[in-house]
């Protein structure tokens, strides 16, 4: 408004100081109106503005007779029918009216006022907010648009951006004080004309659903629903410090598309900190398998302590840490929410475990044992065909981490430059402890021919297609 006076050549400052301020009725949510009283001279001066529905109520006329009387109801219909006019457009209307007189009660000034006009203020929606808004549908995220602007008005934004595929229900917050069916509210994605405590009303209402409720606003009064929320998000632009100080989120652009980006991210975090279980478990248990099988079956020769040590401090926990700073799938979106009860590894991912520890035990024991009694390999370098197997199974298994739904080669896995970092730092280790005497002295190396090294290698791979092929063809592995 004061851009809007300056760009009419009007001194502002020069208005105050010929006008100085006496009284104030600040704004609420409640009366949805504000005025100030001035004094000029002799003369007192009231300046008002608010919703126009509001104000219009406060405004007074002379009649024939030179008496005040309130305005027709013809009158005020005229009114409101040409500022719905312009909220339908998208615009949020104020109502302006003042009065002068040379006694003007301070203590009840906003009475009797004489109607000036309405202007429309144009806040028109960022329209990346419509592909944010898609990706929250595809999440299982409803988002609904809780307002206190006219409806009309928020109708118009909710069109323009798209907010529900289906025919948008628009609900006024005097129709929520008329005990509307449940089925309504939730069934709706407008709310207008929403007061502070209809909001906090309607985060109640869809935490007793059950439902996790995020909650976004700026105002003095948005605090105690942003309180009540499971989270609070104030905006950080144009936020009030309240709202900022109860919010756990405040958004440094006050974009809707950043809220969407904070749950892919804190849906990739939790699915690396999933990955990294499921890989180091299911690496572990291969070895328990490798042990207890040889030891089921009597084999003359197992993996030395030292040989599991040195898998469980290299070859499993590079691959691991760079699985937990992976940016996620690109399908992440694509999945609904989880149960926030649930724990971290449910009964599915167990199911994986189990499966992939198995998979990677299975083929390092049969070829190990065939070389040993067919082949008649010394019992060092069948332990030597098993260390080395499963060493180098175990790094390719990161790569059995990736989502079926997502290509074999391009996928989130692939993609992440920390996972090749870390198994070319595993490999390189391994050779260091092949080549260099002192090292494979104690790991028990020995020198293995090419035959040998064509065997292990063939032998890590094999985890690896049996797993992918098996994830191809039943869903529960993954």
């Amino acid at each position: 408004m004061l851009q809007f006076v300056a760009d009419n050549n009007i001194d502002s400052d020069k208005i105050n100081k010929q006008y100085p301020r006496v009284a104030e009725e600040a704004f609420s949510s409640e009366t949805k109106l504000m005025g100030t009283l001035h004094k000029n001279g002799s003369t007192n001066f009231v300046a008002a503005k608010g919703a126009v529905e509001v104000l219009i109520e406060k405004c007074t006329r002379y009649s024939k007779g030179d008496t005040l009387e309130k305005l027709t109801e013809k009158e005020k219909k005229i009114f409101l029918q040409k500022a719905e006019k312009i909220q339908a457009q998208g615009t949020r209307v104020l109502a302006f009216a003042f009065k002068k007189g040379a006694s003007i009660p301070i203590d009840n000034f906003l009475q009797d006022l004489t109607f000036a006009g309405f202007i429309g203020f144009l806040d028109p929606p960022r329209m990346d907010v419509v592909g944010a808004l898609q990706s929250c549908r595809d999440a299982g995220i409803k988002v609904i648009m809780i307002t206190g602007d006219h409806p009309a008005t928020a109708l118009h934004i909710a069109e323009k951006i798209k907010l529900s595929d289906k025919e948008n229900l628009v609900i006024n917050g005097k129709e929520l004080e008329s005990n509307q069916p449940e089925k309504n509210l939730f069934a709706a994605t407008i709310f207008a004309r929403v007061n502070p405590k209809q909001k906090l009303d309607m985060v109640s209402l869809y935490q007793k659903r059950g439902d996790i409720v995020a909650m976004t606003g700026d105002g003095i009064n948005d605090a105690p629903a942003l309180k009540k929320a499971d989270i609070g998000i104030a905006m950080g632009l144009r936020g009030t410090q309240v709202a900022k100080e109860t919010a756990e989120m405040v958004l440094k652009d006050d974009s809707f598309s950043s809220i969407v980006s904070a749950i892919e991210q804190g849906r990739a975090i939790f699915e690396n900190i999933k990955r990294f279980l499921v890989y180091l478990l299911s690496c572990n248990l291969s070895e328990i398998f490798i042990i207890f099988g040889y030891g089921l079956l009597n084999f003359s020769f197992s993996i030395l302590p030292l040989q599991i040590l040195f898998l469980n401090l290299v070859t499993d926990i590079f691959p691991a840490l760079a699985l937990g700073v992976s940016k996620g799938n690109v399908l992440i979106m694509k999945n609904r929410p989880r149960n926030p009860a649930e724990a971290i590894v449910v009964k599915k991912d167990w199911v994986r475990i189990i499966v992939y520890a198995f998979l990677m035990a299975l083929p390092i024991m049969l070829v190990s044992w065939y070389c040993s009694y067919y082949l008649k390999y010394e019992h060092e370098i069948c332990n030597n065909i098993t260390f080395f197997s499963l060493a180098l199974a175990q790094l390719w298994h990161v790569f059995n981490l990736s989502s079926y739904k997502t290509s074999f080669i391009r996928n989130e896995i692939t993609r992440n430059a920390f996972v090749w970092y870390a198994l070319l730092l595993c490999i390189i280790i391994m050779a260091v402890f092949y080549i260099v005497a002192p090292l494979n002295e104690i790991l028990d190396l020995q020198t293995l021919d090419t035959t040998i090294w064509l065997i292990i290698v063939g032998t890590s791979f094999a985890p690896v297609l049996l797993i992918q092929l098996l994830k191809r063809a039943i869903r529960v592995i993954d």
